[in-house]
């Protein structure tokens, strides 16, 4: 079967179009081909994730009165999705609103619905730091290190060019010339304490590498934290907001307006297909059980992992070079969750983050594929919270090939290896197993196949504009006819791999054709 629908996942950023208030209503301005009568434009939007209810509850909220949304999963979210687990639910995939202030879009919505409640606040995160031979790392150190090393990744497109790396492509070609430069600098330091320092900048690269779903910063591009951009706000978790917005976007949405379990098998455009009353339309999108659908509009929300899976047999005729050279250019990658629910904590209650600083590797050794040793992959461990709401639980986070091998383990395998990492660590054998675990399977995922997006070394931030052109991409004198529009993460260039970033493109999408409509 081939992947049909999404849009995204786990981790959000800002940018506000202008109010839906100020566009005026559609009226059908489409002409029946047969017998020249009007009728409202027909709009199709594949994937009932955030950027595709966003997308169709915009447009239906301006007037635009036959709007389809087609899901392939049983439910809708994509990426924002929950499981049963310990005495509560957990998030399988979003979870934090990053940039917490009225500049996020996420955040703006929350208030206005009054779901901030659902977000744990805590003034300060506590960190607990301990190292493969016992050591229980002094906290100051380890702030400072990790600011070092957050420092240098951010930066890097501007340290390579200070430093004159004329050579350097990724954040690892960057990073590995400042970790040169340190150590000759930390030459005098003793054994212990220059293993700890490259200890916690490993892990400080592995932690990186979960935030942009890659196997290694030698894949991310040295112009990815050019491209992407911050919010106002600090990061904060909101494990139970965002199935509750997403909710309150249904609630404008009629439930006939939404088909789930309803896979994709091709969209074509640029065609003139008849439907039983004579109206000609330019797009006939083709379900894997068979059902055709035509319409003027089709708005495409699936994932960047799924148009790379599928874009040669999805379209057709097939996709113009430029976004068949983006889709298959532009980085996608797995991060995993792996919760842990335990009778009683092992650890101290007032901890937020359990990092796991590995003292014989260096950033370098740290960055290789090791799927023997897949638990090194892990550098930090979140306790859970409320404690009260969710019970003694942990929640590991895990990236690139790693975190896809990871989804092959049985759960059993995969307690027994945190178990001993645990007892390994803390220097307790007897410290107690797991009574239950989760592992999220975002890459075995058919309708994601994993989660989510960043600019990889063969990549731009112009790409991600390209396939955010729609289709058929207008020549000189002519209008845009838009047939086919893409929405999703990966489509936006300044938060990408964001919900709020999911959120903005539906949004865009929905202004290009409310605007498209009312000029006409």
């Amino acid at each position: 079967m081939l992947p049909g629908l999404l849009s995204i996942s786990c981790i959000l950023y800002f940018g506000f179009p202008a109010s839906a208030a100020l566009c005026p209503p559609i009226i059908g301005s489409m002409m029946n081909s047969k017998n020249s009568l009007k009728r409202s434009p027909k709009v199709i939007v594949v994937g009932a994730g955030i950027a595709g209810v966003a997308a169709a509850g915009k447009l239906l909220k301006q007037g635009f009165t036959d709007v389809q949304i087609i899901e392939a999963s049983s439910q809708p979210g994509g990426r924002i999705r929950n499981c049963p687990f310990g005495k509560s639910v957990v998030p399988e995939g979003a979870q934090y609103i990053h940039g917490a202030s009225m500049k996020n879009p996420i955040f703006q919505l929350a208030k206005e619905h009054n779901l901030l409640k659902q977000v744990y606040n805590k003034s300060e995160t506590e960190w607990s730091v301990l190292t493969n031979t016992q050591k229980q790392l002094d906290l100051n150190f380890t702030e400072e290190m990790r600011n070092l090393a957050s420092s240098i990744l951010r930066r890097a497109h501007l340290l390579a060019q200070e430093r004159g790396y004329t050579q350097a492509k990724s954040i690892a070609d960057v990073y590995l010339e400042e970790v040169k430069m340190l150590l000759a600098q930390w030459s005098g330091d003793h054994v212990d304490l220059r293993r700890q320092k490259l200890g916690v900048l490993s892990m400080s690269m592995k932690w990186q590498c979960i935030h942009l779903a890659t196997n290694g910063l030698a894949d991310v591009s040295v112009h990815e934290y050019e491209e992407y951009k911050n919010i106002e706000g600090d990061d904060r978790n909101s494990p139970g907001l965002f199935p509750s917005l997403l909710q309150k976007l249904l609630e404008v949405i009629p439930k006939e307006k939404l088909l789930l379990e309803k896979p994709v098998k091709q969209i074509q455009w640029n065609g003139s297909f008849q439907w039983e009353d004579g109206s000609l339309y330019p797009v006939r999108v083709v379900c894997e059980d068979g059902d055709q659908i035509l319409a003027d509009h089709v708005i495409v929300t699936i994932s960047l992992g799924c148009l790379k899976a599928s874009n040669q047999s999805m379209f057709q005729p097939s996709l113009p070079a430029g976004h068949l050279q983006a889709i298959h250019n532009m980085g996608f990658g797995t991060m995993n969750k792996i919760y842990l629910e335990y009778e009683t904590p092992f650890w101290d209650e007032n901890i937020d983050i359990i990092a796991l600083v590995w003292e014989d590797e260096t950033p370098l050794s740290g960055q290789k594929p090791n799927l023997v040793e897949w638990w090194r992959r892990v550098p930090v461990v979140y306790v859970f919270k409320p404690t009260e709401r969710y019970g003694h639980v942990l929640v590991g986070t895990i990236s690139g090939k790693e975190a896809e091998f990871v989804e092959s383990l049985s759960p059993e395998e995969v307690a027994a290896n945190f178990t001993k990492l645990f007892r390994h660590f803390t220097g307790r054998p007897s410290l107690p197993a797991p009574k239950s675990i989760f592992v999220t399977k975002w890459f075995s995922n058919p309708y994601t196949q994993g989660s989510y997006s960043h600019i990889s070394i063969n990549s731009t931030g112009d790409m991600i504009d390209m396939l955010a052109e729609p289709l058929p991409q207008a020549t000189e004198g002519t209008s845009p006819m838009l047939q086919v529009l893409f929405a999703g993460e990966a489509t936006h260039r300044r938060y990408h791999s964001t919900t709020h970033g999911a959120l903005l493109s539906g949004w865009r999408e929905a202004d290009r054709l409310i605007n498209h409509h009312s000029i006409k």
